[in-house]
């Protein structure tokens, strides 16, 4: 069998239940937590994220409409590089009231983790069922999405 390469980029929403946008720059650990949140009834978009600057939607004149419209995200970029933090800059400044997972490695320094007090912090690399606990926990019960979805 021939392996074919996929792109991930997300879509506007199509469905009514609480919507999670994940930024992870590895597509399988992307899919396998998305996988994991569609079990538990959540509607998901994967997106790659940047892998230089200025090449994330949200950082550009736009935004991003995915990440305006999502209940939660969960960012997964490492956030040890510029880019990465432009993304989470970004998305703080543009999408104020969309809560955050974030997964950040141990080694990321104490003055960028303190930039991250209004977020869910997750130890990297979290696993898919901590990732669904953190948008239980944020998201409250399915069907209480912020515009009631």
């Amino acid at each position: 069998m021939e392996a074919r390469a996929v792109s991930v980029r997300p879509q506007p929403w199509r469905w009514s239940r609480p919507r999670v946008l994940i930024e992870h720059p590895d597509e399988a650990a992307g899919l396998a937590i998305a996988s994991g949140l569609r079990l538990a009834g959540y509607a998901v978009a994967v997106c790659p994220g940047p892998h230089e600057q200025g090449q994330c939607p949200l950082t550009g004149p736009e935004g991003c409409i995915t990440a305006r419209d999502a209940d939660l995200v969960v960012g997964c970029l490492g956030y040890e590089d510029a880019v990465a933090q432009e993304v989470l800059h970004a998305l703080r400044a543009r999408c104020p009231n969309v809560p955050l997972v974030v997964e950040l490695p141990a080694d990321v320094s104490t003055d960028w983790a303190g930039r991250l007090d209004d977020c869910r912090v997750l130890a990297a690399p979290a696993t898919p069922e901590q990732i669904v606990a953190a948008a239980r926990e944020l998201l409250g019960t399915l069907g209480e999405g912020r515009d009631g979805a």
